[in-house]
């Protein structure tokens, strides 16, 4: 099927998110001429090895990288590639990305931050699958938890359900997890956080 990625990819309304310290955090997408400034920003998460840190943020980079040169992320087109970005002021916080199987399913890639305990990465999280659902009108997103903490604290959560058969997985191996329009119209108004700007 011959899709026309550049009509199908908007760009996410930027959001507003104030986090528990008091600050203001602008949700964004990123375009391709930040990557390398991303991927910097993310390099010393690659030493971090608590919750697999080190593993997601080495992923994203190489994502980022994929989508720069225009090659296949995970067996999705390139140019169906997103990253969400958190930023406090000029200083870049946390990030979270996504491709597109096809126009109507989505394969949700990973969400890290750069300061803990200001639960970025949970209010990332719901910005990324209103990108998905209500911007980019997915039907359904498949997802995996990469670590424990992704598991149980986004996939329970939210209402994520296994796919029936257990060799569907994701391409670093754990089971592969569904979310519908229909679920996320339930839960949104209860996990979204901020205003648009």
């Amino acid at each position: 099927m011959e899709v026309d990625w550049g009509k199908i990819m908007k760009p996410y309304p930027k959001r507003n998110i104030t986090l528990p310290n008091g600050e203001e955090m602008i949700v964004y997408s990123q375009g391709k001429d930040e990557i390398e400034k991303v991927a910097d920003v993310l390099l010393p998460n690659v030493k971090y090895h608590a919750d697999l840190f080190d593993l997601v943020n080495a992923e994203i980079i190489t994502e980022l990288y994929l989508w720069r040169e225009n090659r296949e992320i995970w067996g999705c087109p390139a140019a169906s590639h997103f990253n969400l970005v958190g930023k406090v002021g000029d200083e870049i916080v946390g990030v979270s990305n996504g491709v597109l199987r096809d126009p109507k399913v989505g394969c949700s890639l990973h969400t890290t931050t750069l300061k803990r305990g200001l639960q970025i990465g949970a209010y990332l999280w719901p910005c990324k699958l209103e990108h998905y659902f209500d911007v980019l009108g997915i039907e359904r997103l498949e997802a995996s938890a990469e670590s424990a903490i992704g598991g149980r604290k986004l996939f329970a959560t939210y209402g994520f359900t296994v796919m029936p058969f257990p060799e569907y997985r994701s391409h670093f191996g754990t089971q592969l997890q569904v979310m519908t329009k229909e679920q996320w119209n339930r839960i949104k108004a209860g996990k979204l956080a901020g205003e648009r700007i």
